[in-house]
């Protein structure tokens, strides 16, 4: 990238190699001075002290641009452009923020570099006054001389170039590989989803250049998330050791981001905000890499998630806490207590299950805070048991003290009697794990640790260890590797260093805001060491240098406000496009196949043919989902070491049928437990589908187990944006409400990136063996069947009525059943359930289907009789769904044209968004209101006349005024208040004025 700026009017160009940012305050003041500061003269404009923060950006081919007359100052010195941090304003002052040197420290993958941010530079926008900054003597300068040129964004300056903060010109780096799936070498934007905003720093800076970047079009974001236009930045701690995996090599990583969205103190002795928010909160990932595959594991940590605070205020409710401070509970257990829940419910809302480990002591006011804790966690739990909010909440209290941590250190060895109480979560939760052979994700990690200590520091850190080694020795022993020692002992390394980082990092920049003891003792520097210990100072008052700086850059200073960005020429452009949609947009119908069949963990040797293409329904199939369910035998080892050789075997037995009629692919197919998903596209259309995305939950034993849940695949064809559900819910006949539940807890706990649920989509399909039965007797059933009465069976169905009533699936439709239900049968016969249970026969696997904008229309719904080797029959369904199908090249072209059309060869970058901010055309045409007012026009002249001003001293031969009067001129030194009253004259000789100059 490289900068060009022109003085007057002051405008910024930032440039890659295809394409420009144009960047213009539209009401900038001129100031200039020479290297040494003097100032030489004035230049204001007529409004030196504007405040607006309205910024004028455009994003344009560089093509458009002469750039000419424009002065490169592009940082010189071994210093460069690596990417744009956003416009920060402080003190009425609006800077462009850029990293200028950066040093690699860890690699996730082979593709994803992690950079820590070691210089930044930043540009007034709307004022030339610290223009010396771009002079190369500038860096030559005494730091006295520099001190004395300070700049009012310098300490944000120095704050991003500390060696805390860190970013991915490959990926964001506020995601985690779950979130952001594998895409390797390809940035893919995650912070504007609600979770991942937290991890943000330059949220203030970018928030409006994201939003922005997401009006364009998705080439724009393409190439504006490639060139480093738009940077993410977190803060915490990022490092890559290479290991062996087995005889492979392998890169180990751990990545910790600290938060930034608590209101109030970041860090420190607080508790949590209004919103659920809490001080010290920190999400570490832990990443094994080698070519074959690709580990991910997530645990995150904070303060204890109620208000609570160490105050130096005696309140009616306080411990005595070290040097004179108190522990206060500033609100009631029921403000606490919502806090508590909204800090949860985001948590689940990511992750889904949480596991909570109070490291808390008991003793002291450490103590009272665990009670107080405790008290919240028991509530909560007591509570939440009559609700069903779609995730299980698990606790325990593990009060390890520091010097037991002391004691035990960062080797490569695990406490049992701590691993013994979180054991079972760790084989719940699970852990992501990728299959580069098989490009599919084998694993997610469907809960999250939440660790909780007074600081949140070194016992947190520990325990983090802890757990994370426990995943990684679990996960490899499962896959038959036996792991070096060598790999444990790297794993603490990172552990450690990671403490010192984050200790570092708090214990620096805790907060001294807000204490209400005054005096002038300073809070003194802890002492950082191997295992961390913190010292209490009370008496502390002022914020700190390098607080008010991070303040500054999360925009929390009372005096900044953000900037607002108005992007014209797009704005313009998106509009004309709108008004030619018709010429690069069309609709086309989709053929779409789906089945649902529960397998009963057989692989089937015969032909199905007669299933994937029945006789009732016509071939040519766009788009293929096919549901199998008790794709493995569901013993209690594969609920936890999933077989996948039976569902390789059926995808390649479907596709093999497929490609007997037309040219198929697997465009995505996992499996969770015995549950499997196959999507197959026509070759044809597989360039329309886009965002492919899975998602899956066990529901199964409470959610523990995964013999039942569901897993689904997300994607959008063209701009349609698809979900198509795989699921098997509870068995036996009684258990109407437990699948009801199973509903409920998938559609809370399936979701995909941004926060995006299933009901999220365009259009959706559901299917499975949803296990709904009849609430007839085998008497009544059968009888009927042989008659066809299958409508009036249907009375009698569970998910029948559940629907009418609008408990499950509210919305959805289904068609017409007018086949025998399809369980429960002998195997091998077309027979009833003749064993001793006598099963009654019951549409069990369904298909049903939702579209808000009636997208999808049912064509056939029908079972297959014919394949018998199960107990179950598969059950399959076409549709038509309508596509909205945009053609990219015609748009584009569009695009291109009515920005040359647009855009005046003859002028410059300065009237380019000077003309776009206030032409007429960006009005709404529809809204009768008249073009904005201009010097020359005045918008309540009627026609948009001319104004013109006529005074009679100054015309003397068109008006009659005095003899001379055209040597008269307006008096300067008449006040500016025309109410105010002086003797001097209205108008003065131009004589008179010279000599008085003179």
């Amino acid at each position: 990238m490289r900068l060009y700026l022109i003085e007057r009017p002051r405008t910024f160009i930032v440039t890659t190699n295809s394409h420009a940012l144009i960047i213009r305050h539209p009401s900038p003041t001129y100031k200039h001075y020479t290297l040494k500061g003097l100032v030489t003269g004035y230049g204001k404009s007529k409004d030196a002290n504007n405040k607006d923060n309205n910024v004028l950006v455009e994003f344009v081919l560089k093509d458009y641009l002469d750039l000419s007359s424009y002065r490169d100052i592009t940082p010189k010195n071994n210093k460069r452009l690596l990417g744009l941090l956003g416009l920060l304003n402080v003190k009425g002052k609006i800077f462009i923020g850029f990293i200028t040197r950066d040093e690699l420290v860890a690699s996730a993958t082979i593709d994803d570099k992690i950079y820590k941010i070691t210089n930044t530079d930043f540009y007034c926008l709307n004022n030339d006054e610290y223009d010396y900054l771009l002079e190369r003597e500038y860096e030559s300068l005494s730091h006295q001389e520099r001190e004395r040129l300070r700049y009012p964004a310098a300490s944000v300056q120095r704050l991003l170039s500390s060696g805390g903060f860190y970013y991915s010109k490959t990926f964001d780096m506020s995601s985690n590989i779950q979130e952001r799936g594998n895409n390797s070498g390809e940035f893919k934007l995650i912070a504007d989803s609600d979770y991942f905003k937290r991890f943000m720093w330059n949220g203030f800076m970018s928030e409006e250049l994201i939003e922005s970047r997401n009006r364009m079009s998705v080439s724009e974001q393409k190439i504006i998330d490639k060139s480093g236009l738009l940077v993410i930045v977190t803060r915490g701690y990022a490092k890559t050791v290479n290991t062996t995996i087995g005889k492979d090599e392998a890169l180990l990583t751990l990545i910790s981001k600290q938060s930034c969205a608590k209101e109030g103190p970041l860090f420190g002795d607080w508790g949590s905000d209004g919103n659920g928010f809490v001080s010290n909160y920190l999400e570490s990932e832990i990443i094994i890499y080698t070519k074959k595959f690709c580990l991910s594991y997530i645990i995150v940590r904070g303060n204890v998630p109620m208000y609570w605070e160490l105050t130096n205020n005696f309140t009616t409710k306080n411990i005595l806490a070290p040097n004179g401070r108190q522990l206060v509970f500033p609100r009631s257990f029921e403000a606490s207590q919502e806090s508590f829940v909204r800090h949860l419910d985001r948590l689940a809302a990511q992750y889904g299950d949480i596991h909570i480990l109070n490291a808390l002591s008991d003793k002291s006011y450490k103590g009272v805070l665990n009670d107080a804790f405790e008290e919240q966690i028991s509530y909560y739990l007591k509570h939440k048991e009559s609700e069903d909010s779609g995730f299980k909440v698990l606790y325990n209290h593990v009060p390890i003290t520091a010097s037991r941590v002391k004691k035990i250190g960062y080797s490569g060895q695990n406490p049992y009697d701590i691993v013994s109480v979180f054991a079972d979560s760790i084989v719940s939760f699970g852990a992501l794990f990728y299959d580069s052979s098989s490009t599919s994700f084998i694993g997610k990690q469907l809960g999250v640790f939440r660790i909780n200590s007074f600081d949140s520091l070194s016992k947190a850190n520990f325990l983090s260890k802890v757990i994370s080694q426990e995943v990684i020795q679990l996960a490899f022993r499962d896959i038959g590797i036996e792991l070096d020692r060598d790999i444990f002992l790297k794993h603490a390394r990172l552990w450690e260093e990671n403490d010192i980082c984050i200790s570092k990092l708090t214990l620096n920049y805790v907060s001294t805001r807000d204490k209400l003891h005054k005096s002038n003792t300073t809070i003194k520097s802890a002492l950082v060491k191997s295992n961390i210990t913190k010292k209490y100072f009370g008496g502390v008052v002022e914020s700190k240098p390098n607080e008010i700086a991070m303040l500054k850059l999360l925009g929390r200073m009372q005096d900044q406000s953000p900037v607002t960005i108005f992007n014209p020429l797009h704005n313009y452009v998106s509009k004309e496009l709108n008004k030619h949609a018709k010429e690069f947009t069309s609709r086309t119908d989709l053929c779409v196949f789906t089945s649902t069949f529960n397998v009963n963990a057989e692989v089937y040797d015969g032909d199905i043919t007669k299933w994937i293409y029945p006789n009732d329904v016509q071939g040519g199939y766009d788009l293929i989902l096919i549901g199998l369910q008790e794709i493995v035998e569901l013993n209690a080892g594969q609920m936890v070491n999933t077989d996948f050789r039976n569902k390789t075997q059926w995808e390649r037995k479907i596709l093999s049928v497929l490609l007997k009629h037309d040219k198929y692919m697997v465009m995505w197919s996992g499996q969770l437990g015995g549950v499997a998903l196959f999507f197959f596209v026509k070759e044809s259309q597989v360039k329309y589908v886009s965002n492919v995305e899975c998602s899956f939950k066990k529901t199964g034993l409470g959610g523990v187990s995964a013999n039942k849940g569901a897993i689904a695949v997300s994607f959008k064809f063209s701009d349609t944006a698809m979900c198509f559900v795989s699921s098997h819910f509870a068995a036996g006949l009684a258990n109407t409400e437990e699948r009801h539940h199973n509903y409920k807890s998938l559609t809370k706990g399936i979701q995909f990136s941004k926060n995006r649920r299933i009901q999220n989509h365009d259009a959706i399909i559901w299917l499975g063996d949803f296990n709904y039965r009849i609430d007839l007797t085998n008497e009544q059933v059968k009888p009927m069947i042989l008659q066809k009465m299958y409508g009036k069976i249907f009375e009698f169905d569970q998910l029948n009525q559940q629907m009418a009533s609008g408990e499950s699936f509210p919305f959805f439709a289904e068609q017409e059943i007018n086949f025998p239900p399809t369980y429960k049968f002998d195997k091998g016969t077309k027979v009833y359930d003749t064993s001793e249970k006598q099963r009654i026969p019951a549409w069990t696997d369904r298909i049903l289907f939702l579209s808000i904008q009636n997208l999808i229309q049912p064509l056939k719904y029908n079972s297959c009789q014919d394949i018998i080797f199960s107990d179950h029959r598969p059950v399959y369904a076409t549709f038509t769904i309508t596509v909205k199908i945009v053609n990219q090249t015609i748009k584009k072209n569009l695009s291109n044209e009515i920005y040359e059309t647009y855009k005046d060869s003859r002028s410059g970058i300065y009237d380019i968004l000077v003309k776009a901010y206030t032409d007429k055309d960006l009005n709404d045409e529809n809204s009768g209101l008249p073009p904005p007012s201009s010097d020359k026009q005045k918008w309540w002249l009627e026609g948009g006349k001319p104004a013109k001003v006529s005074i009679a001293a100054l015309n003397d031969e068109e008006n009659g005024g005095p003899t001379g009067g055209s040597d008269l001129v307006m008096n300067p030194w008449r006040p500016i208040n025309p109410f105010e009253r002086t003797n001097e004259p209205e108008f003065v000789s131009k004589k008179e004025l010279e000599a008085l100059q003179n």
